[in-house]
């Protein structure tokens, strides 16, 4: 045990916020805290890894689905605290998430202490970690000392994934401070009178719209760090989280003027399997299945495109596909029309109602819980920008099917 540690101090948890040297300054939002629960506790869910974790998780509601996955997992030893518990532990408004597994161990530490700001302690794989639990253990029924120092992560491979890690959820707290730095600008404008109606209208939807794609994105990131905690040094997969990376602050970088296109003559085929690159590994955590059927084999399928905004209209339209089925072949075909290509994308899952077919494609309309009803709107949008047209074929009780044509490029 390190010196500040006494006996004095050890049963509470004030300590790791009183002292500056162990803990961060800065106010975090709750954002940022559920994208840090999420990142710690997702690798050991979704591989059903064997370790042992104790939870207080305050205010994050979000986060129950995930601790459902925890408790019904064999290999999982989880110790939940109630607030009974917790009153005689003088801490009443702190969470926490301790964690020991061979892969890696880590100590995260919050409480509110303004509307929706916390401060944070956080260790990964560090001795510090030990001292957290034996803060905690004081409040134990049960003496877990044999469970937890039983896991030894292996320390070189371990500072590799811990830089990797460290520098996604520094993305993290970028991009969603940007986020939310962009939200109250676009709030100021609202209240301010003076600024003309339409003007205040374009930055709130185009505050929305980057919203929508830093999300879409950070769920990329989530699940490639998860991938690449099992596989280090696996440059295969650190290539799409730098390729999202990239994307994301391409979508910033244009907070200032989104409708700056920048057309080039680019070979679609190799966009569209960028894009399945990016996904592959996603779908598989519903038990889906991107196939490509080209069509076009033997032919340049070359049109003049935003590379980057034509990539994103195709990770959109394969990430609600995948959101709508499971157990499913995602298809998506590519064909030629007179002197247009054609992209297909079907699904055999979830029907798109009668009803609903004429709004897809408007802004702000959404059938989702969570969602924001732009995805679709922003999809067209941006086709529409490059010279082509996005629409829904069909859907039925067989198949849904939305596509993408686009005009290709005049050869010589």
């Amino acid at each position: 045990m390190v010196s500040w540690m006494t006996n004095k101090v050890k049963k509470n948890f004030n300590i790791y916020f009183e002292n500056k040297d162990l803990t961060q300054n800065e106010a975090y939002s709750g954002s940022i805290v559920e994208s840090l629960v999420r990142s710690l506790l997702e690798p050991i869910a979704a591989n059903n890894s064997k370790a042992i974790a104790f939870l207080r998780i305050k205010n994050i509601p979000e986060t129950e689905s995930l601790i459902k996955r925890l408790e019904y997992s064999a290999n999982i030893t989880l110790k939940e605290f109630s607030d009974f518990e917790f009153s005689k532990f003088d801490v009443e408004d702190v969470g926490f998430v301790v964690l020991s597994t061979n892969r890696y161990n880590c100590a995260f530490i919050f409480r509110e202490i303004d509307d929706d700001k916390y401060e944070i302690y956080l260790k990964l794989n560090s001795k510090l970690v030990s001292n957290v639990y034996e803060t905690l253990k004081s409040i134990f029924l049960i003496n877990y000392d044999e469970e937890f120092y039983s896991y030894r992560p292996e320390r070189r491979e371990n500072s590799l994934m811990n830089e990797a890690i460290g520098n996604i959820l520094k993305f993290f707290e970028e991009t969603i401070k940007e986020n939310e730095y962009n939200t109250k600008i676009q709030e100021n404008y609202r209240n301010v009178n003076t600024v003309n109606t339409t003007f205040r209208n374009e930055i709130y939807q185009n505050v929305r719209q980057i919203a929508h794609e830093i999300k879409n994105q950070l769920s990329i990131l989530d699940i490639y760090a998860r991938i690449f905690e099992k596989k280090t040094q696996d440059f295969e997969t650190i290539e799409p989280i730098k390729k999202s990376i990239a994307l994301i602050k391409g979508q910033i970088e244009q907070f200032k003027n989104l409708d700056v296109i920048n057309l080039q003559e680019k070979n679609v085929k190799l966009i569209i399997q960028e894009s399945i690159k990016m996904y592959a590994n996603i779908v598989k955590e519903k038990n889906n299945k991107l196939i490509l059927i080209d069509e076009m084999a033997g032919v340049e399928a070359n049109a003049f495109v935003d590379e980057d905004k034509f990539l994103i209209v195709i990770n959109n339209i394969i990430k609600n596909a995948h959101d709508c089925t499971s157990d499913d072949e995602i298809i998506i075909k590519l064909s030629q029309i007179n002197e247009k290509i054609k992209i297909s994308f079907i699904n055999h899952g979830e029907t798109i109602a009668k009803e609903n077919k004429e709004k897809i494609f408007e802004q702000g309309y959404t059938t989702k819980k969570d969602g924001w009803g732009i995805g679709l709107s922003v999809c067209k949008k941006l086709v529409g920008s490059q010279f082509g047209t996005l629409e829904l074929v069909k859907s039925d009780e067989k198949e849904t099917e939305f596509s993408i044509c686009i005009p290709l490029a005049q050869t010589k």
